[in-house]
Order: structure tokens, then C-alpha cells, then sequence
């Protein structure tokens, strides 16, 4: 096989090795500076990501006297209506919007509920038991609301979603360079499956740096590439083609249509028609926002086979449509893996620890590179990774970026006005490099065009 300097490569191993060391200057160059400029931003994702992947167990200890309550085997559960009765007495001006259930006898159970005009929605706890109210707060308040307003927003609104979706996409790619630039190279020399613990300065922190990100590369590209389903270009994008591939049921992305109230809405005559066929689980139920909408109850549970989703009228309590785990196609059943490989609790609390300790290892990673970066820099400068002006990236990478671009369309657009600007940049260069002489001639031979007469 012929490589486009002539040279003959055999193999597809021959021409990786090729290409990493052809590439590996100008890979070395992108790898550093997306990894300094994305530092800030990844270092919050990591540490909140870190806190975050406990949400389930350590909230409830952190506001026990709402979230918890001495399980009480001799009482009886009232009916979900009087529960909401009592919470609509408290808060006559807020509308129903979710109602929650737990199946551990000492969780309370959480009304969600919408004032009419604000944008904040309010979170109230109530024992099932004695109806008593335990507390309530708006939704973005407390800890973790906080730690999942930093993850997923910066706390900055919708702009900050972007911002993350940017960076995360940045972030995946970076770690694909870092392996290229640890193989084949490092994979048969010292500092490329060991630390050098004998070394010092640079060197130890690099060989720290690669072979951890070596090892660490499979769970954080779990993790990373996961969190972007919830982003609002590249998680749209892949609803969209899953869509498009006939891949998501038909009534979640078109709800049944009810028709008109004719009576008042009998939520204890649904949730028993939903528990008759429906395995001990947590369920929520989530009231229309319209008229023309349906009342949708379902199994709310971190493991996505659990899946299960039933569509009512509420007004004729009838059954429009259900579907669970079994009856997905491949396409849903990949996305409902998304959030539950985010967080690790796939697989129980050791996948919530793989989760942190991977958040650890990110975090870990932006200090060693940002340490090896002080060292190495020069006082007024950014210290760039020397590159080559013959480098070209040929035709495999070019396809890898493609794909990667249609898997991340915010990296694919980044990169493309990156190029644009570079471009640009490199074309008004080299004009003023070609302009500066003329403007050094005499005005007499400029006018003459060099005929000395």
C-alpha cells in the first residue's frame, strides 16, 4: 500500500504507525490546546459529575426530615387523591404537574407543582401515612439542585448547556488524540503501560498523565459521549435520527389525543388500573399540561428494563397506549441507556463508584496537563507544540472527523470555523507578505514598473 509521500506501508497496523508518527506533532499540538482551553470547564463537570453520581443516596440524607420518615408497618396509605388534596389546600395558586412514589416504606412521597406565571417549580414532601406536610422548597434550591445546575448549565441558563455540549464534544476527541499519541509510540517504550517512578519534572508527570488516560480512556468515553444526549444540538440530533429510523415509539413523540373533559379527573381509579399488571416498583404520574393531553403513569426507575409507560384518558379513564422494555426497538432501549451509564447506576452502587472515581481520573487528568503545561511554559507566552508546515491530515483522518462530527454536530461546526478562521488568517498573511515588498520599491519605479529610462 502506497502512502501519499510515496512511501510503501504495509497493513493496516503499518499504516497507523505511519500515521502517528507523520501526525503525531500536529496531534500533540491540538491535544494540548484543547485540553488547556477546556480545562476550567471540565474540571467543574468532573468534580460536580463526581458529587453528582451519589444524588440518589446521599439527598435523601441531606434533607431527611423531608425526604425520609419512620416506616410505620400498622398504618394505612391513604389514597393518592387525599395526598394531593392536602398539598392543593397548602398551595391553592400552583398547578398539579408530577406526583412520585417510592416503594421504601420510609421515602416520602413528592408532589411537583407549577404557579401559574412563574418559571421555578416547587418540590413538596408528604407522608402518606398521617398526611402530614414535611416540607417543600422550589426545585433549583438546595445542594444538589445547585451541583446539577453547575454540571449541566454552569449555573448560566441555556447558554451554559451549550457551552458543556461544546466543551464534552471537544473533550471526547481530545482523548481519542491522546491515544493516538500514546500508540503505537509509548506502547513498546518506557512510561507507556508504567509510570517511570525513577523520573522527575516533566517527564514523571507525563508518564502519569498518558498512562492513566490510557487506562482511564473506556469509562471516560462512557461517560462523556453519554452526558451528550441531554444537550441541546447533539442530544436533539440523535432523537431526531432515531426518529427518523422508526427507532422510538410512536406515542411518545406524539402523545394519544384525549378528547374533550367530560368528568373530573379520578386519579385513584387510574393508578389502580396501572398497578393491576405493573411489578412493585417506583411510578410517577405526570398530569396533562392541555386538555387534548394525556395522563401519562410510569415505572421510574435508574435501570432502564424496568421501562415501563402507560397513556390515559384521564376523563374516561381508558387506556390509550403502553409500552415497556420488552416492546422497544434497539434504537430506545440504546438511549435509555444513556443517563443510567452517565451516572453509573447501571450497575448498582460499584457502577456509581466507577462513575466517581472516572470523574476523579478526568479531574486528575486536567491537573497533570495543566501542571506540565507551567512547567514547560515560558514567561509571556503560551508555549505551543512545535508543528510541521508539511503535516496534512489525508484522507483517514479526515473520515474520522466526519463521523465524529455527525455523532457531535456542535464539534463538527466548532472545527469547521476554526478552519475557516485559519484559513482566512493564513490567506491575509500571506497577502501582506506579498504587498510589503511592493511598498518598499521607489514611487518612481512603481510608476514606471521598473523601466529604468
Amino acid at each position: 500500500m502506497r502512502c501519499e509521500s510515496g512511501e510503501t506501508v504495509s497493513g493496516g497496523g503499518g499504516m497507523l504507525k505511519h500515521l502517528s508518527e507523520r501526525l503525531y506533532p500536529q496531534v500533540w499540538r491540538w491535544h494540548f490546546l484543547v485540553g488547556l482551553f477546556c480545562a476550567p470547564v471540565l474540571l467543574v463537570l468532573s468534580l460536580t459529575g463526581m458529587l453528582y453520581a451519589f444524588q440518589p443516596q446521599l439527598e435523601p440524607l441531606i434533607e431527611s426530615d423531608w425526604q425520609r420518615m419512620s416506616a410505620c408497618e400498622a398504618c394505612t396509605e391513604q389514597p393518592v387523591s387525599a395526598q394531593l388534596e392536602v398539598v392543593q389546600a397548602r398551595f391553592p395558586n400552583a398547578q398539579l404537574e408530577h406526583y412520585l412514589e417510592f416503594v421504601d416504606p420510609e421515602r416520602s412521597h413528592v408532589v411537583l407543582l407549577h404557579a401559574e406565571g412563574e418559571e421555578e417549580h416547587r418540590l413538596v414532601w408528604i407522608n402518606p401515612y398521617s398526611l402530614e406536610i414535611l416540607g417543600s422548597r422550589m426545585e433549583d434550591e438546595g445542594f444538589f439542585p445547585v451541583v446539577f445546575a453547575l454540571h449541566t448549565r454552569l449555573l448560566s441558563g441555556e447558554p451554559g448547556r451549550w457551552v458543556i455540549e461544546l466543551v464534552a464534544s471537544w473533550i471526547v476527541v481530545t482523548l481519542l488524540m491522546g491515544l493516538a499519541l500514546w500508540w503505537p509510540r509509548r506502547a513498546k517504550r518506557g512510561g507507556g503501560w508504567l509510570p517511570r517512578f525513577r523520573s522527575r519534572g516533566r517527564r514523571l508527570w507525563r508518564d502519569l498523565h498518558a498512562v492513566s488516560g490510557f487506562y482511564l480512556l473506556p469509562l471516560a468515553l462512557i461517560v462523556v459521549y453519554s452526558g451528550l444526549l441531554f444537550s441541546p444540538v447533539a442530544g436533539r440530533a440523535l432523537l431526531f435520527e432515531m426518529a427518523a429510523l422508526g427507532q422510538i415509539p410512536e406515542s411518545f413523540l406524539n402523545p394519544p389525543a384525549v378528547e374533550s373533559p367530560v368528568s373530573a379527573i379520578d386519579i385513584d381509579a387510574l393508578v389502580a388500573d396501572f398497578k393491576k399488571d405493573a411489578r412493585e416498583a417506583d411510578w410517577f404520574a405526570s398530569w396533562p399540561e392541555e386538555a387534548s393531553e394525556p395522563l401519562v403513569i410510569g415505572v421510574r426507575e435508574a435501570l432502564p428494563w424496568n421501562t415501563r409507560m402507560v397513556y390515559y384518558d384521564p376523563y374516561l379513564r381508558q387506556r390509550l397506549d403502553a409500552f415497556q422494555w420488552s416492546e422497544l426497538r434497539l434504537g430506545s432501549k440504546a438511549l435509555l441507556l444513556f443517563f443510567p451509564l452517565h451516572t453509573g447506576q447501571i450497575l448498582g452502587w460499584p457502577g456509581q463508584v466507577l462513575a466517581m472515581l472516572t470523574a476523579l481520573g478526568l479531574a486528575g487528568l486536567v491537573a497533570s496537563g495543566v501542571w506540565m503545561w507551567s512547567l514547560r511554559r515560558s514567561p509571556g507566552s503560551l508555549s505551543l507544540p512545535p508543528i510541521r508546515k508539511s503535516d496534512r491530515w489525508g484522507k483517514p483522518v479526515t473520515v474520522v472527523l466526519i463521523l465524529l462530527a455527525l455523532l457531535m454536530p456542535l464539534f463538527g461546526l466548532s472545527l469547521l470555523t476554526v478552519l475557516l478562521v485559519g484559513t482566512l488568517a493564513k490567506y491575509l498573511r500571506s497577502r501582506k507578505a506579498v504587498e510589503a515588498p511592493a511598498a518598499a520599491l521607489p514611487e518612481n519605479l512603481l510608476r514606471t514598473g521598473g523601466d529604468k529610462t
